[in-house]
């Protein structure tokens, strides 16, 4: 056959398929049965390893898979994929319904209500139309690079009818009738069966065979549209992608109030069994896009969105015993070691327990039988006790009077329910400081990990903090142990010395203070401005900082005041540690003031935002007595008669401004 020849049966060979493609996915039928497909496809095979130069990326031949992923590049998200806080009750989600309605009183607030299926998060970025990368949830800011993978779901188009730039999100699910296809296959060749669709789903993502990924039949479902959009309503956009041939997920409808939501909600629970997927709940969206940029996200979960989740699973099992563990903060947590157990398609031999309150309010005993649920469908927990059958003569679970590690004696802090271990060099302590230390939200020192630094405990290397930054004179020792190396060990000293500059609000996160998360380290930098004055802060002091309550003002002082911690800061400090001062103007008269936006304004929002955060002001959502200022643009709405009544200034954008420029 001549090259043109191949050329042009090839075109016709992919249109065909593409439109029998379509055909399925689409319309759910096929006008040809599947030994005809397999025919066709095994022709375009052939021809494309004929003429390699006729071979694209977006031939159906690249579905079948056949290449190894050698390894899983880590991508940053352009997006970050935050998760979703979840209501589990109608008095939750009414809670919800009306904190987003009182934030948005500008105009009627439509809610987006699809199911939740249960599988793998899923982004997926095309260029000029073109299927150009596929990246799994992660951490949320960072994911694997799945492309080759996700290539092989027949059911996503590799080139849209457009050539536009897009990045969708979705969910990677495996059909229950195929999972259990899959199993009857494994059980026939005696390889251990999947647990439930949403394990097999993650592993295939996962395996670098990509043959054996698309033999399994993965298929996805999309939800979201986080560039490209040609619409402000998010309803309408999944309409767009949905005509461009995108398969997205088709059950869902727009609600206007929080009944109309519960009954979307309560209908699917019971209908779940109909679906030809597994679903754990329903998510709601607020539908409108500028509506959501109003109400912005937390650090984990976006404010427009939440998800409502099904009623757990319960079961029974037989505890065993309780295994006690210390945390970073000293902090005793029981877990109950349970007889396995099969719930939601998984097999659970650990709950927790949380705290010895909790073992006392249930009643637990030695060996009884408990009642364990799926707290979200996602950690076990223990809910009540079957005293029917407690044993005769079984004695309570009583909480321990040492640290099961170190056997120190165990203490609680006043208002506090749990026990600490407060030895400073319990092992357990120790091994959890220096991993969160380390870590990317704390001081971030690249090349670093838990592994390592269960190692270097092991070798005597490092045993407190201080010890990270002394681990050059370690360097020769250390290019001897496995899997290190001259260059492994100078790219670790080397994070470690960049690691002394790190701004003060990511070391004051890292010294792993009791109720001091991220924001509240961001607070007290501001408050401290360096290291030496953070160590001098009074009561005085931390009780006019904005959101410090008794109990983390009562931590930070603990910690500051005790003689082994204003030890090792100054040890750091002689080793070369100088934290960054944060970069807040604090010759404005600003900082620690609280502001609330609301109404139109002439600049979006987001812009005002980080204007005023810049120079001091701590921007609120609602309006409280602690208020400083409002800054009104039109329709402000119940926010503004509420100002007025607390007697909170109200400013227009005109007055702000002057007030910002000292006028």
């Amino acid at each position: 056959m001549k090259p043109s020849q191949a050329q042009q049966l090839i075109r016709t060979l992919t249109d065909q398929i593409n439109q029998y493609n379509d055909e399925y996915y689409q319309d759910g039928e096929s006008s040809i049965d599947d030994d005809q497909y397999d025919i066709l496809l095994e022709q375009l095979i052939q021809l494309e390893e004929q003429f390699p130069q006729y071979l694209t990326m977006q031939s159906p031949s690249q579905r079948v898979g056949g290449n190894t992923v050698k390894n899983f590049t880590a991508v940053k998200h352009r997006h970050a994929m935050l998760s979703l806080s979840n209501l589990y009750s109608r008095s939750d989600l009414e809670s919800w319904h009306d904190s987003t309605v009182s934030r948005l009183t500008d105009a009627p607030v439509l809610f987006g209500c699809e199911v939740k299926i249960d599988g793998v998060a899923i982004s997926l970025i095309y260029e000029n139309g073109i299927f150009s990368r596929a990246i799994t949830r992660g951490n949320g800011e960072t994911g694997d690079d799945v492309t080759q993978n996700i290539r092989t779901i027949r059911s996503l188009p590799l080139e849209l009818k457009e050539p536009i730039n897009l990045e969708v999100r979705g969910e990677v699910f495996l059909p229950r009738k195929r999972f259990e296809q899959i199993n009857q296959q494994r059980e026939r060749e005696g390889l251990p069966l999947f647990k439930n669709p949403r394990n097999a789903a993650a592993g295939t993502i996962r395996t670098k065979d990509t043959k054996l990924v698309a033999q399994r039949g993965l298929d996805v479902l999309l939800y979201d549209v986080v560039e490209g959009q040609t619409s402000q309503f998010h309803f309408k956009n999944l309409e767009f992608i949905s005509e461009l041939s995108l398969p997205v997920n088709v059950y869902r409808e727009n609600c206007a109030n929080a009944d109309e939501i519960f009954t979307f909600c309560d209908r699917w629970e019971k209908e779940k069994p109909s679906l030809p997927f597994d679903i754990d709940g329903v998510v709601i969206k607020v539908d409108d896009l500028d509506q959501r940029r109003t109400l912005g996200v937390t650090a984990k979960s976006p404010r427009w969105a939440t998800a409502w989740k099904f009623k757990a699973e319960k079961a029974k099992s037989q505890l065993i015993s309780v295994e006690n563990s210390i945390g970073r903060t000293g902090t005793l947590t029981p877990v109950a070691n349970l007889e396995p157990v099969e719930l939601m398609g998984t097999e659970v031999k650990r709950a927790t327990l949380h705290n010895y309150d909790q073992i006392a309010r249930l009643g637990i005993h030695e060996q009884d039988t408990l009642f364990v649920e799926k707290g979200g469908d996602i950690i076990p927990k223990i809910v009540g006790v079957d005293f029917s059958k407690r044993k005769e003569f079984s004695k309570p679970i009583l909480a321990p009077e040492n640290c099961p590690v170190c056997n120190s004696p165990l203490s609680r802090l006043e208002q506090e329910i749990d026990l600490h271990c407060d030895n400073l060099s319990c092992p357990a302590i120790v091994e959890g400081c220096l991993e969160h230390f380390i870590s990317k939200k704390a001081m971030d020192i690249q090349s670093f990990g838990k592994a390592l630094i269960r190692l270097f405990i092991q070798k005597g290397f490092v045993s407190e903090i201080p010890d990270i930054y002394m681990l050059h004179e370690k360097r020769n020792a250390m290019i001897q142990l496995e899997g290190m190396g001259d260059k492994s060990v100078d790219n670790l000293l080397n994070a470690i010395d960049n690691s002394k500059s790190k701004p003060l609000n990511h070391f004051i996160y890292a010294l792993g203070i009791r109720h001091i998360g991220e924001k509240a380290a961001k607070t007290l930098a501001v408050q401290a401005g360096s290291v030496t004055q953070f160590l001098d802060l009074t009561e005085k002091e931390l009780v006019t900082v904005s959101d410090f309550g008794p109990i983390m003002i009562s931590s930070v002082l603990l910690w500051i005041q005790h003689p082994e911690h204003i030890e090792m800061i100054r040890k750091l400090i002689s080793l070369g540690l100088n934290p960054e001062p944060l970069a807040v103007n604090l010759d404005q008269p600003f900082v620690n003031l609280r502001v609330v936006i609301t109404g139109k304004l002439s600049q979006p929002r987001d812009i005002w935002k980080n204007r005023l955060e810049t120079l001091g002001f701590q921007v609120s959502s609602s309006v409280s007595g602690k208020t400083n200022y409002l800054l009104a643009g039109e329709d402000a709405g119940s926010k503004r008669e509420k100002a007025l009544k607390l007697n909170i200034p109200i400013l227009s954008e005109s007055e702000m401004e002057a007030l910002l420029n000292g006028k």
